[in-house]
């Protein structure tokens, strides 16, 4: 085994090139010079086996760095050497990253672009979900597990089974045999909105309707509490009050929520609709769900319809009419009456959620809180016709 040693401050990064095993293990212990080391980082790129021997001298380094409050960091661990820290229960003391297969986009045809990030067609078979540069690897971690449970769950939804990274960028790769993007459909078929609508509904209600369980999925209703406080830095406190108050009279719930579902989400194969993109499903209430469409699709000036689906303004405003007309038929007219006395504060919620990680967007989605959902929400300055 051959160990590269960068020392930077009170950082040692040890790049480790071969077998880490019963035979270069004392190679590995005299490269861990932890004198007045904070932050050690093991750089398993070029590593393609570990033994327990290694594991142990590994566990020693990490008794010694936490007497001093520091901590360890495994990056570019492979699949293989990944099972062996989780079967070990290593993965549960010290940070680990795992590496994925690189791939380019050269040659790939690009479907669809949102704020998030871009769907790219790899080939009749398969679509890579490529999350933007700056957005961490653990989301596509997480997408990857939502979308195995939410199947289990009866939620319709493409089969996920690789996480790929392109540069800065990490993705995750669904089965998805002959399937279109529904925004798509829809705009080679404009003139039936209320079959499309009635589509969306079918989805939306069939993840509205599975129940949760708390143990894998979030409780989007009390994370919300800390991205409201989060907003503290353009809010007023009695705004910040107003939108908690808010959030207090949502109705609680056990069943699932997409809180990213809109028609460049859903892929339409053999005319049935799948759902991409299920890193934030959550357990909460539907009005999570019919506000952030609302929010899409219903509200032109918020400039979101076209860049988050491509579909034109019109279209959106149609599809929205359509849909929470036909999502509220079975509901009692105090739903929809909760929901359009509030449906700013709902539509406010996405945008709300999404300053906290899209720092680049932070800016013009502060701009629409401030100049269009707060005045909205709080009828300052605004009348509706």
């Amino acid at each position: 085994m051959n160990i590269k040693s960068i020392i930077q401050e009170q950082k040692l990064t040890l790049i480790l090139d071969g077998r880490l095993d019963i035979n270069t293990a004392s190679i590995f212990e005299q490269a861990l010079k932890l004198n007045s080391v904070k932050e050690l980082i093991l750089d398993f790129n070029a590593c393609n086996y570990v033994s327990s021997v290694g594991l142990r001298v590994i566990l020693i380094a990490l008794r010694t760095l936490k007497s001093n409050d520091g901590k360890i960091i495994v990056k570019n661990v492979d699949s293989n050497i990944y099972e062996i820290f989780v079967m070990t229960g290593i993965n549960q003391l010290v940070e680990i990253h795992k590496s994925y297969r690189e791939i380019s986009t050269d040659n790939f045809e690009l479907i669809s672009a949102g704020v998030c990030g871009e769907c790219y067609r790899i080939d009749k078979e398969n679509i890579v979900k490529l999350y933007n540069e700056g957005i961490s690897a653990d989301i596509a971690e997480k997408e990857k597990k939502f979308a195995r449970e939410a199947l289990i769950l009866g939620i319709p939804t493409a089969l996920s089974y690789d996480i790929v990274s392109c540069g800065n960028r990490t993705g995750i790769i669904y089965e998805l045999l002959n399937a279109q993007l529904f925004s798509e459909v829809i705009h080679a078929d404009p003139d039936n909105l209320d079959t499309h609508a009635n589509t969306l509904v079918g989805v939306a209600k069939q993840i509205h309707t599975a129940k949760g369980d708390p143990k894998i999925f979030p409780l989007i209703k009390d994370n919300f509490r800390d991205y409201i406080n989060q907003m503290d830095f353009f809010l007023s406190k009695d705004e910040i009050d107003y939108l908690l108050e808010k959030l207090d009279t949502i109705p609680d719930s056990d069943t699932c929520v997409h809180f990213d579902i809109h028609t460049s989400n859903i892929m339409i194969k053999d005319n049935d609709p799948l759902v991409i993109d299920l890193g934030d499903l959550s357990i909460g209430s539907y009005y999570f769900d019919i506000g952030l469409l609302y929010m899409i699709y219903g509200i032109p000036e918020l400039n979101i319809c076209q860049k988050a689906t491509k579909l034109p303004v019109e279209t959106g405003i149609k599809l929205w009419e359509a849909f929470s007309k036909n999502y509220f038929l079975d509901k009692p007219v105090e739903d929809f009456d909760y929901f359009y006395n509030n449906r700013y504060f709902f539509a406010s919620l996405r945008i709300i959620y999404t300053i906290t990680f899209l720092p680049k967007l932070k800016d013009e989605l502060v701009t629409m809180m401030k100049q269009i959902l707060i005045p909205r929400m709080m009828n300052i300055n605004y009348n509706e016709d």
